[in-house]
């Protein structure tokens, strides 16, 4: 590490604050990912700012699953331009997907951005920015071999709230021909489980209660490693630990999500009640030509045992409209199946031929008109199912674990005779994943981390309202 960005040896020489600027496209992984950064950098006296015109470091954490969120980097970077002209020692960097896919052509591309790094290079950030603050616009994109990768450990201090992600994989093994994770996150490597178990006992210790593992496919943990524990296993030493509230992970493969794995909802109270089984598309045809490994009917088993195992999971799903070779009746057989599954919620999305894939071969035969049709209809029926799914909550008491003040109220308070008495309104998640907005109880403190017990009074079109239940129903539990 250059002496430029080092921490003083001497306690009498602070190292200087500075601030650093985030901004995170993507999946949970990259929002970990963001948290992986901001600890790197703690050492280095930076701090975080929500405002890009006060930082020092602006870093644009990137996806390139799609086309469009590729883009936004670009547009992004020409935002930000003025501020790199105002203040020429700002440092501008790219990282994430986009980052590894790119590369060095990124920095030809914009002669204005300085850094660019990889996905498995965060714990490289501090030299990296000692060879930009000495002058040198810089690029790494250096991938670590399965034998040489190495986990950066979670700091909790670096968590805001009751909630954390936790990576236990990163890369996949699958090759599905529309995907390019495989060639910007690379192979599959498992993160040893004592030091998996080890991060969640220090989230809890720090007041974290619910804990998301992560992985682009969750159920291939460990197969890796000649030694050691499956996803199952992970899963039930997990769930035992003392102070966990909530378990849940993402993302599941459907073809390995096998039934123990589902059973698991059955025998482990602690998981929550939701689960992210992407189907992709509902036609048979469309399903091999993806290279995904199962069929509708093998799908829909999949279903028929989460449901069996948890009578009130939820179920969200990722599908494509528009794929290489799509017709009109494949497309229907989509719709049938949406209809059978009864999801919950939906990512929805139009096919964007990516670099680096097998489908970016294939004629790209389905116009963007019908393309956008299709997405319409699709996302027209899901909003249907969606709202049928939340009306079902009316009326019940749900378990809600309080994330912290409704974003919308966050800065207004109640006051009384001029006290403070903290926000209007709270937010929390259902064991569902449903959001859900309420009023503190009154004579009842209430703070992130606890489960209250909420009557559900109103059902919106994105999140539900309700009551804390109150003489001593629905007590809070989880903080202290």
């Amino acid at each position: 590490m250059d002496a430029a960005i080092q921490p003083g040896d001497d306690a009498r020489d602070p190292v200087p604050t500075r601030r650093v600027h985030v901004i995170t496209y993507g999946c949970q992984m990259n929002v970990h990912d963001t948290r992986r950064i901001v600890q790197v950098l703690r050492p280095l006296g930076f701090q975080e700012t929500p405002d890009p015109a006060l930082a020092d470091l602006v870093l644009l954490n990137t996806c390139s699953v799609r086309e469009k969120p590729e883009r936004k980097v670009l547009s992004t970077l020409a935002r930000l331009k003025p501020l790199k002209e105002a203040r020429p020692g700002l440092v501008l960097g790219v990282c994430g997907c986009v980052g590894q896919q790119h590369g060095e052509a990124l920095l030809e591309r914009v002669p204005y951005l300085d850094l660019v790094f990889g996905t498995d290079n965060i714990a490289d950030l501090p030299s990296l920015l000692a060879s930009v603050e000495h002058g040198g616009r810089t690029s790494h994109t250096r991938r670590m071999t399965h034998d040489d990768y190495r986990f950066l450990e979670a700091d909790p201090a670096v968590e805001a709230g009751p909630t954390a992600f936790l990576t236990i994989t990163k890369g996949c093994d699958r090759a599905c021909s529309y995907c390019i994770v495989p060639y910007v996150r690379g192979r599959e490597v498992s993160k040893p489980p004592e030091q998996v178990l080890d991060e969640v006992r220090r989230f809890v210790a720090s007041g974290v209660r619910e804990v998301t593992l992560l992985g682009q496919n969750v159920n291939s943990y460990g197969r890796d490693r000649p030694v050691g524990c499956g996803f199952v296993g992970l899963l039930e030493r997990v769930a035992a630990t003392p102070g966990l509230l909530r378990l849940r992970f993402v993302t599941s493969h459907p073809a390995d999500a096998d039934a123990r794995m589902m059973e698991c909802f059955a025998r482990l109270p602690v998981l929550a009640s939701h689960l992210h089984l992407p189907l992709q598309s509902g036609s048979d045809r469309v399903l091999a030509r993806m290279r995904r490994g199962y069929t509708i009917s093998e799908y829909l088993q999949k279903v028929e045992m989460a449901r069996a195992a948890r009578p009130d999971i939820a179920l969200s799903t990722d599908i494509i409209v528009g794929f290489p070779g799509e017709t009109s009746e494949d497309f229907q057989a989509t719709l049938k199946a949406v209809e059978a599954a009864q999801f919950d919620t939906m990512f929805s999305f139009k096919y964007s031929p990516r670099p680096h894939t097998a489908a970016a071969r294939l004629p790209n035969d389905v116009p963007e008109a019908e393309k956008a049709a299709r997405l319409r209809d699709l996302q027209a029926l899901q909003d249907e199912i969606t709202a049928a799914r939340m009306l079902r909550l009316l009326g019940r008491d749900e378990e809600v674990l309080v994330e912290g003040p409704s974003r919308n109220d966050a800065t207004r308070e109640r006051t009384s005779g001029g006290r403070l008495e903290g926000p209007v309104q709270w937010m929390g998640r259902t064991s569902t994943n449903y959001l859900v907005h309420f009023p503190p109880p009154e004579g009842r403190p209430v703070s992130p981390g606890d489960l209250v017990v909420v009557h559900i009074e109103e059902v919106l079109a994105h999140c539900l309202r309700g009551t804390v239940r109150g003489n001593g129903e629905g007590r809070t539990r989880g903080s202290g």
